[in-house]
């Protein structure tokens, strides 16, 4: 089933929805205060309303899944996927506000060099040294995965084959968006935004002139996704933290440029000296000349 037309009373559920607050409601153990305090300020979806949210596409009963066959899925899927579409859907999302369009590109970008692999223990206990991801994952809540598409428009912090495959699998269910001259408009924008950012400037530091584009309505956490995303595809990288267009780097072993810092790798050690990735640009974006590279 292709997915455009989003249900505006489904879609404001699933915003709604807490993956934890859900998990404690299922505790069969008295609450704790910290878990009741939780379930109070996020609430819990009803059996009424999750209903209502599968019947729209947008919620998915909890399964179980061996890390194997994320693996699987993720390389079955990924061959399943375009380019053109992927692109078109990210590029489609400005003018039309809709963050979901551009959620599943980094996952994409992450595949361009994943390498196939099987479960191999780390030191870590249960965490696959290769790709962080753990043996099987139990109850997996791609409802919340899929929260986070809407809200937030891209992979988050958790970048391990089950997730990657979930965003995948979403983004072969989209239909297909044509981007639009005003698409093009707020992505040049960004990419000028980018470009002119003083040498010593952080992705943090991007978020005031990001916020004067005309058009551009975005949410702290989505723009903070949206430059993780590119630096994921390497558009925002640096000499010596690639992007995975070009690099794979184990997400749950990725450094970090300070302990306190809470943005993704790469981008968390971009600078505006740094400056765009020229090549990765054109190779995610050359298709188009409405796109200016440079």
């Amino acid at each position: 089933m292709l997915t455009d037309q989003i249900d505006k009373k489904a879609l404001k559920l699933l915003k709604s929805y807490s993956g934890v607050s859900q998990l404690y409601a299922r505790s069969k153990n008295p609450l704790r205060p910290y878990q009741q305090r939780w379930i109070d300020e996020f609430g819990i979806t009803s059996d009424e309303e999750f209903a209502y949210l599968k019947e729209h596409g947008l919620a998915f009963d909890l399964v179980d899944m061996k890390h194997d066959e994320a693996v699987q899925k993720c390389f079955e899927y990924v061959k399943q996927c375009k380019k053109s579409q992927i692109t078109d859907l990210f590029l489609s999302s400005f003018a039309t506000e809709r963050p979901d369009l551009r959620s599943d590109f980094a996952a994409y970008a992450i595949m361009q060099t994943m390498p196939e692999h099987r479960f191999a223990n780390s030191n870590v206990p249960n965490f696959c040294h290769i790709c962080s991801g753990s043996d099987v994952c139990i109850d997996m809540d791609m409802t919340d995965w899929n929260a986070e598409r809407f809200k937030y428009g891209s992979i988050g912090p958790l970048k391990v084959p089950f997730i990657i495959q979930f965003h995948l699998a979403q983004h072969l269910r989209c239909a297909h968006q044509t981007p639009t001259s005003e698409d093009f408009r707020i992505f040049n924008a960004i990419l000028d935004v980018l470009r002119s950012a003083e040498a010593t400037a952080k992705p943090k530091d991007l978020h005031k002139d990001l916020k004067k584009i005309s058009g551009f309505k975005a949410t702290n956490d989505q723009w903070k996704r949206l430059l993780e995303a590119l630096g994921v595809a390497g558009i925002l990288e640096t000499e010596q933290h690639k992007g995975y267009l070009t690099h794979y780097t184990n997400p749950g072993l990725a450094p970090s440029k300070t302990s306190s810092s809470n943005w993704a790798y790469p981008v968390d050690f971009w600078t505006g000296a740094d400056g765009v990735n020229r090549k990765a640009l054109e190779f995610w974006f050359g298709a188009y000349p409405e796109v200016l590279l440079e």
